[in-house]
């Protein structure tokens, strides 16, 4: 969007129907509707799509993060284990708060799944339609 919208303001309209950019802006526009037409999340569908590395660890991480209901995973899990899925964590960007229960052994890793996953999806709805009704009005897309 921002390659776009800078071309629009800075190159003729044959020069970028030249450069194929009314074809990118195209594509953008269809991704874009995608974004825009999809239903907004249930309030109480907590489910976060992801794909770890394929460990044993990842798969757990993976069936929590599927959940529409569970919100909270409480995991006794060895030092090695809880940074690799604060890694994936953080890396990925996930909606989740990690914090470790330093009790008994082995510690307990603690999940909880945020409201940061509506606030972003709704953000995300919000900016597609937006930049949506730019790419209408600025490229005929």
């Amino acid at each position: 969007m921002p390659m776009l919208r800078r071309s629009a303001q800075a190159l003729p309209t044959d020069a970028r129907r030249t450069a194929g950019l009314d074809t990118l802006a195209r594509d953008c526009a269809d991704r874009l509707r995608a974004i825009a037409a999809r239903q907004p999340r249930a309030a109480d569908d907590w489910s976060i799509a992801w794909t770890g590395c394929g460990c044993e660890l990842c798969a757990t991480l993976e069936t929590f993060l599927g959940s529409r209901s569970r919100q909270v995973l409480e995991w006794p899990l060895a030092k090695d284990g809880r940074r690799h899925v604060h890694t994936k964590i953080d890396s990925a960007g996930l909606p989740v708060h990690h914090q470790t229960r330093r009790q008994g052994r082995p510690y307990t890793l603690v999940l909880t799944k945020t409201e940061q996953l509506f606030i972003r999806e709704q953000s995300a709805r919000g900016q597609a339609e937006a930049d949506l009704t730019w790419l209408t009005s600025a490229w005929n897309a």
